[in-house]
């Protein structure tokens, strides 16, 4: 039986987790120099399609989340509150474990025959202004990966606002998802192509707007659809496009609104989706983002170390197999850690925080005279 769409769907925390995989191993299996095939196999692992899966379901997600606000002052201070203890902990963690990986192993210990970071962790950006700015989202030194974050905390920025039109304004949503279409072909390269990615949580927004999915996907056969969606993102690499081709990522955007749309709507279910494992997969799947790209690194400078040592030259193919085991192997752990012990109390203590805002506290008084 379908749910409610006002309930929670497990089925997109198992997508968000199936997402973050992609993009954890689709890194690893391009960190070394291989063959022209191998690298073809490995765009098969599309993490570029992933994150925009990310993009529109917080699009999805946060839109949902704002349904009920009545867009005053405390709805927004509440939601800002909210966004920075859900994103800055885990982040500041794995960025202290990317730090240390810089300071120890980058410089010190040779590159092997690599690919993904030969242009990463610029010598001439180790210094304080750039650490600083790592640790608050803005760039990517430490991590390589926070430019998706970067573009979260901007859209995070918007979210209210777009929520309000969806809700509220609902005549204006049309026309600001095909400007925020149009502004991506002339403006596409600003700073992390966040005016590319902006699109995405629009059309999660639009997704959550009262009975959209329902219309456009019940009676849909939502495992077959999920099931194509999935191979085309997969394929879609192979396309002649450009890898920041705003042509490439309207396509992925409508592939990933294919995937969340027939999750939130469709009456069928798909039973894989609510496995036990793949939702532990999908609550972990942030931490998952934020510590692989450190531990794969740290694990490819002890290869290099094993190598040396034994005078040995191991096949990058081979080398990136071990890898992609493992760093998953190493990674799930760490960061089952970290959601636990990390994101949960970040999460708590941002409710704590709440309570330290007048608006806040008036409204909560008010609701207990009631």
């Amino acid at each position: 039986m379908k749910l409610a769409q006002s309930d929670h769907i497990n089925e997109l925390q198992s997508v968000r987790g199936i997402a973050c995989f992609m993009v954890m191993v689709g890194h690893c299996l391009v960190f070394y120099t291989t063959t022209p095939s191998f690298h073809m196999f490995a765009s098969l692992f599309n993490g570029r399609a992933a994150v925009v899966i990310f993009f529109v379901l917080s699009g999805y997600v946060l839109t949902r989340s704002l349904r009920k606000a009545e867009f005053n002052r405390t709805t927004f201070e509440r939601f800002y509150v909210q966004r920075f203890f859900r994103i800055y902990p885990a982040m500041w963690a794995a960025s202290l474990l990317g730090l240390w990986y810089i300071f120890v192993l980058h410089w010190q210990v040779p590159s092997d025959r690599v690919d993904l970071i030969a242009s990463q962790f610029r010598p001439d950006r180790f210094d304080a202004l750039h650490i600083i700015a790592s640790f608050a989202g803005l760039t990517t030194f430490i991590l390589p990966q926070l430019w998706t974050i970067f573009i979260e905390i901007v859209a995070s920025v918007a979210m209210p606002f777009i929520a309000f039109v969806a809700f509220r304004r609902s005549n204006w949503f049309l026309p600001l998802l095909i400007a925020a279409v149009l502004l991506s072909f002339p403006f596409g390269k600003t700073i992390y192509h966040v005016t590319i990615y902006f699109m995405d949580f629009i059309v999660g927004a639009g997704l959550a707007m009262p009975g959209v999915a329902s219309r456009l996907f019940r009676r849909a056969p939502a495992a077959l659809l999920v099931a194509l969606a999935f191979i085309a993102m997969a394929m879609e690499q192979w396309l002649p496009l450009d890898y920041w081709s705003p042509v490439a990522h309207i396509i992925e955007t409508a592939l990933a609104a294919l995937i969340i749309g027939v999750l939130i709507g469709a009456e069928q279910r798909i039973a894989v989706l609510k496995s036990r494992f793949l939702l532990f997969v999908g609550d972990i799947s942030y931490s998952t983002y934020l510590l692989h790209y450190a531990v794969m690194c740290i694990i490819a400078k002890v290869f290099t170390m094993l190598q040396l040592t034994a005078q040995v030259e191991v096949d990058t193919i081979i080398l990136s197999l071990l890898l992609a085991v493992l760093t998953v192997a190493i990674t799930m752990p760490l960061a089952w850690l970290s959601f636990i012990y990390i994101e949960q109390p970040g999460i708590q203590l941002g409710k704590a925080a709440l309570l330290g805002l007048p608006a806040f506290r008036l409204q909560r008084q008010k609701v207990g005279t009631r």
